[in-house]
């Protein structure tokens, strides 16, 4: 009776607990985030005093780590392409979308739209999933770079905008390799193996396919 009554007991209280601590690991993860966002939006705040700037560092951060890439951009020939006006116009104009990205983390719905589009229209460019990664990091080197001095980079900023970047660079990166598929083949579809084919079929099919 004694056993009875604590198992009644207990499951009582287990059918009281787990919702209760269900709701709040969810709270915790949407606390987490929201902090995230935070931090990212705040720390931008002070890129956007010099972007210009701060995308020149960018920028040849990615050519000092690829510098094949400089073939896929307008100004690849340009001389002294660090003080170039090219490369300053073109650079001031890719934070200012990073900057449109970092606002839209308020409003996910509306930024994942904007940035599948985003993606899908460099593929025509020439860019590769493999770029997604130098691009994080030379995106890392310069925060790093312009915040530091200031305190403002730490491990908690950092973290965010890692978390940041890699929802980012997934959402774009799908959409790039959807639209080079388009670009490379469009409206090619693979043609599906016979064998697999043949598994599809129903047993007293698969001898008309040479399959038994």
């Amino acid at each position: 009776e004694v056993k009875d009554a604590w198992t009644k007991t207990f499951s009582t209280i287990q059918s009281v607990m787990e919702p209760a601590l269900e709701l709040a690991s969810k709270n915790d993860i949407e606390d987490n985030e929201a902090h995230f966002k935070q931090l990212v939006q705040e720390s931008w705040k002070l890129v956007e005093k010099d972007m210009n700037a701060h995308g020149v560092t960018f920028f040849m951060r990615i050519f000092t780590t690829a510098p094949d890439a400089l073939q896929l951009f307008s100004f690849k020939n340009v001389a002294d392409l660090e003080t170039s006006p090219e490369l300053a116009a073109h650079a001031g104009a890719v934070m200012r979308t990073v900057g449109s990205a970092v606002a839209g983390l308020s409003d996910m719905q509306d930024l994942v739209p904007v940035l599948k589009s985003l993606g899908g229209a460099h593929a025509k460019y020439g860019v590769k999933p493999a770029h997604f990664p130098i691009v994080g990091e030379a995106l890392l080197w310069t925060l790093e770079k312009g915040l530091g001095a200031s305190g403002a980079w730490n491990p908690a900023v950092k973290a965010a905008w890692v978390k940041t970047w890699g929802m980012v660079a997934s959402v774009m990166e799908s959409s790039l390799v959807h639209e080079t598929k388009n670009i490379l083949h469009p409206g090619f579809e693979k043609p599906e193996d016979p064998k697999e084919r043949a598994q599809r079929l129903p047993p007293h099919s698969r001898g008309l396919v040479g399959e038994g």
